[in-house]
This record gives structure tokens, sequence and C-alpha cells, in this order.
């Protein structure tokens, strides 16, 4: 199991915390609705034409840009995937999505 971090927040705590708060809200502003309390680790899933797990700390699948988070909107939105170089325009993983890994 994996306890919750952010990609590129290099404390845990209050800090990371904020940080979170701050992606949810933008989550929100982007999809119109509040995202879940669950925090995922790792999506399963069919991205770009391919299978494939996006992964947080890891480079997006086909890009160089590291997942920074990964929320769940609910099952009627695309899952939103924060980036490192993605401030304000996160990217929306669309169904299917095989399985998901919370962090612990």
């Amino acid at each position: 199991m994996t306890t919750f971090f952010l990609a590129g927040v290099k404390s845990r705590g209050e800090p990371a915390e904020a940080a979170y708060r701050e992606l949810r809200e933008c989550s929100q502003t982007v999809v119109g609705c509040p995202a879940k309390p669950r925090r995922i680790f790792k999506l399963s899933c069919r991205f770009h034409g391919r299978d494939c797990e996006i992964e947080v700390g890891r480079p997006l699948s086909g890009a160089d840009d590291v997942v920074v988070a990964i929320l769940d909107h609910g099952r009627e939105e695309a899952f939103i995937v924060h980036t490192a170089d993605s401030v304000g325009v996160p990217v929306r993983v669309g169904r299917p999505v095989y399985a998901v890994t919370e962090f612990s």
C-alpha cells in the first residue's frame, strides 16, 4: 500500500493537504461538480486509444509530464488527471477505466 502524496510537493502533511485542496477546487471549476473524497493512486484504463496505467508520480502515458494527482468526479464524469505542466488545464480520462487503486 502507498501512503498519500502529491508528486512535486516536497513535504507531506499540511503543505500537501493545501495543494490537494487547490487541485480539487481547480477540478471543480473545470468539471462543474466537486470531486469525490477518495484519493486515487493509479488508474488502469484506456487512454489515447490504448490500455495503460496512469500513476501519481510517474509520467503520463505517452508524455514526459508527471502525474501530480488523479481525481474522481463521479461515474458520469471523466477522471481528472493533474500533471506538473497542466496548470489550470487538467487531462480528462474517460471510460473505460478497468481498475482504480486508492492510496492507503
